[in-house]
């Protein structure tokens, strides 16, 4: 806040506050940014993900906010705003700048952000003299590189960046979800942070690290026990999630759940076409080709079902990443009520857009609902919720990136609220 009231007197404006699971990051930056919008002054607030967005008090993701360009790995571009424009003005007046879950971030998308702000406030101060303030734990999940290992990972986080030695370093240490003489709690809280900071090896579990499941279906049963119950009540699912390394593993559960919805079933195909128009491929050949980054051509939803969109349709609100519940399916519109955050119970529609396939063999566009089913998550897209209770499906794959296993387990309060259906991972 000094530096916001009187930047001048400091010697650089950025600062990265580390802060590890539970000790209260959300709500000191949820509390910068009320404080400064109530002295009438401009806050924006990003984060590397879309769920992590959804926990800032309208918080978008980066890319969306900052319109940061798709970027190779070895390439550094300016963002997608030129002077003159309402975001440039935008970004002149703005006094503090907030990006949480920065450790995801590429360092190309910070610099990205730093060359665009330079070049609007027509200085070289860092962030073009922006008060700066990002938020994270080294503990969890590092930039995604396509085909990449750790060294690859290391390479491309702000800690490889030129602007990391110019940050303010900050720390919040003490775990605010613990109660006084509560012993099990605070045991939970410290294996949980030897858990993110062990060398690299097999881990196995220990007797009481989170209740273990047999199989997929005891694991579901233990997670959302009472479905049948509560299919329509919006808190249960909203503290509920099942969460696993990859996507293949994450749809097979997805379906696994729905299947239990006995409301009935609306199926909504896609239209797909080819990106290039010279091309000669039938449509079938589109619609049987799938993507992480796509909805399915045969899109199947029930009312009561849990869904994520997977594209910014009305930031902050919605945002790529937010959880909805379907009250209603229409023709054209699917009607949701969100899960969590800022804008938590509000009513949306989401409309059919039209999506440009990133790494299938033939690029073609698919005019469909941007939405998944999102009874379960993988880990990455978890990081930045806390759940009551968690489920952590490791059956078929082990944990394979820096800090996916830390997230999973960060992801509740107590060994308690976690299933597992795994003794031991590497």
């Amino acid at each position: 806040m000094g530096r916001v009231e009187n930047r001048h007197r400091y010697r650089n404006n950025g600062v990265f506050v580390n802060a590890a699971g539970g000790t209260g990051k959300s709500f000191v930056l949820n509390l910068l940014l009320d404080t400064v919008r109530s002295q009438g002054e401009i806050a924006l607030a990003v984060a590397s993900s879309g769920i992590a967005a959804t926990v800032l008090s309208g918080g978008r993701t980066a890319h969306n906010m900052f319109k940061i360009p798709l970027m190779e790995y070895d390439e550094t571009k300016s963002c997608s705003v030129k002077k003159n424009t309402e975001m440039a003005r935008l970004l002149q007046q703005t006094q503090l700048i907030v990006w949480d879950e920065v450790v995801m971030a590429n360092r190309n998308m910070l610099a990205a952000l730093d060359i665009t702000l330079r070049d609007i406030m027509d200085n070289d101060e860092f962030m073009g003299g922006k008060v700066f303030v990002c938020a994270g734990d080294f503990r969890q999940i590092l930039p995604v590189i396509r085909n990449g290992g750790k060294t690859e990972e290391l390479a491309y986080c702000i800690k490889s960046s030129y602007m990391w030695d110019g940050l303010a370093k900050l720390e919040l240490t003490e775990n605010v979800r613990l109660k006084k003489g509560d012993e099990k709690n605070t045991k939970f809280a410290k294996q949980l942070l030897a858990l993110g900071t062990r060398d690299v090896g097999e881990l196995f579990f220990e007797k009481g690290f989170g209740i273990r499941a047999n199989s997929r279906e005891e694991l579901v049963f233990k997670v959302y026990n009472d479905l049948e119950d509560n299919h329509l009540n919006l808190s249960y699912f909203e503290k509920r999630s099942i969460v696993s390394p990859t996507n293949d593993d994450v749809g097979c559960v997805n379906q696994l759940i729905y299947d239990l919805n006995k409301e009935k079933e609306v199926v909504y195909y896609s239209v797909d076409t080819p990106s290039d128009q010279d091309t000669d491929v039938q449509a079938s050949v589109f619609n049987a080709m799938t993507s992480p980054s796509l909805p399915l051509h045969d899109l199947r939803l029930k009312v009561g079902c849990v869904i994520m969109v997977m594209r910014n349709i009305c930031p902050p609100r919605v945002c790529n990443g937010t959880r909805l519940m379907v009250t209603n399916l229409k023709k054209h519109v699917v009607v949701g009520k969100i899960l969590g955050g800022s804008y938590r119970g509000e009513q949306v529609l989401i409309p059919r857009v039209v999506l440009e396939s990133q790494d299938t063999p033939v690029p073609f566009k698919r005019k469909q609902f941007p939405v998944k089913l999102s009874y379960a998550m993988t880990i990455n897209k978890s990081q930045g919720q806390t759940f009551e209770r968690c489920g952590l499906l490791l059956d078929s794959v082990q944990c394979f990136a820096h800090g996916q296993l830390y997230v999973a387990c960060s992801r509740v309060t107590s060994w308690d609220a976690l299933c597992t259906t795994r003794a031991g991972v590497r």
